[in-house]
């Protein structure tokens, strides 16, 4: 492959692979757990929407929370799929916000939702007003209903007023860190955490509470500490898939590709998903496994298909393993793909298109579909 086309591939996949960490949402550790405050019934929100709603001009809700709100106020919410729309691109969130003018948001604690709460509370129109298990809620800058004012963590003598059981109190401080550490509010997180690790010496929440600092160390791109955590998380529970994800993702940054893979195979054995393919995938390309890497993103551009989700980033990432592994003519079928995708904006078009050149035959003649 010539010099410069490697240049150009590395480039576009060092982009590219952070759009599709951000799709898949590493490091957003809400993975279903029971025992977890974030899959719970989300009393806060749903009780907030019911008490105020008549008093708001329009409100927001996350579309995680239809099937749970009383349907005489699912009647003054945008509908269903309009609410989902808006998740799926932020463009569409603001011509939603434009036509209805809201003045509460409620968000859940989906990847989608993190996403859109990072990029409103860098606005100065809006202010981040509750941080909790169950999400987050914001009001536009400008609005004094109830007195909101910029969120703050609550003090601990009223944390344990509403949590009197030690336990709970961690769960929820853990919980509420993990939410912050998604809209990157580093310093809050850490102090959440390092009041749960108080309760924790306990023995309460230690599982929890591991996989939540290595989330906040990776997230900083403090490695070595996120793969300390880890691996003190999987010690206290082997089928935490959050933790075991980031104790792949540390193993390899670490430079410990080996153990890393034997780890990616032996989760994706357990749970095949698109997060676990493509961290089995990342693990095999540090390992130089050029073929079980392509057959891990092969899987991954399967499951996206099935499910009707973005194509773009997987299909470069794919199309970057086929042409590292010499394989022009399936990585220019895989480019020519991708380069249809919505989801990529210009700049990223324009590499692949690149990349379509430096690979296609000298005499020009185009590759058969």
């Amino acid at each position: 492959m010539k010099k410069n086309t490697r240049t150009t591939l590395a480039v576009l996949l060092g982009g590219v692979l952070l759009l599709l960490i951000a799709t898949l949402g590493f490091f957003q550790l809400n993975k279903g757990n029971p025992d977890d405050l974030r899959s719970s019934y989300p009393v806060r929100q749903i009780d907030l929407l019911e008490k105020t709603l008549s008093r708001h001009q329009s409100v927001y809700l996350s579309p995680e929370y239809y099937p749970v709100t009383p349907s005489q106020d699912l009647k003054l919410l945008p509908s269903r799929t309009e609410a989902t729309d808006s998740m799926a691109e932020i463009s569409k969130f603001y011509r939603l916000t434009r036509d209805r003018h809201f003045s509460l948001l409620i968000f859940g604690t989906l990847p989608s939702s993190a996403t859109i709460v990072r990029e409103l509370i860098d606005s100065p129109r809006w202010i981040l007003s509750d941080v909790s298990p169950w999400g987050y809620i914001l009001v536009p800058n400008s609005h004094t209903i109830d007195g909101a004012a910029p969120w703050i963590p609550p003090t601990l003598e009223a944390l344990s007023r509403e949590y009197p059981d030690a336990k709970n109190r961690a769960e929820w401080l853990i919980a509420t860190a993990e939410n912050l550490i998604s809209i990157r509010k580093m310093q809050e997180a850490e102090n959440l955490l390092q009041e749960a690790k108080d309760i924790a010496k306990t023995g309460k929440c230690r599982a929890h509470l591991f996989t939540a600092q290595a989330s906040l160390a990776a997230t900083q791109g403090r490695w070595n500490d996120a793969l300390s955590a880890a691996r003190e998380a999987c010690d206290a529970n082997p089928r935490n898939t959050a933790a075991t994800e980031i104790l792949i993702r540390a193993l390899t940054e670490c430079g410990h590709t080996d153990e890393a893979l034997d780890v990616a195979r032996m989760l994706t054995e357990q749970t095949k998903n698109q997060e676990t393919l493509f961290l089995l995938a990342r693990a095999a390309n540090a390992s130089n496994s050029k073929r079980e890497e392509i057959e891990a993103l092969r899987s991954l551009v399967s499951m996206a298909r099935k499910h009707h989700q973005q194509l773009g980033a997987s299909l470069t990432y794919l199309g970057q393993a086929y042409a590292r592994d010499g394989e022009r003519a399936q990585a220019m079928r895989t480019f020519q793909e991708a380069v249809s995708q919505p989801e990529l904006n210009q700049e990223q078009r324009e590499m692949l298109k690149q990349l379509i050149e430096h690979l296609r035959p000298e005499d020009g003649i185009p590759l058969k579909n």
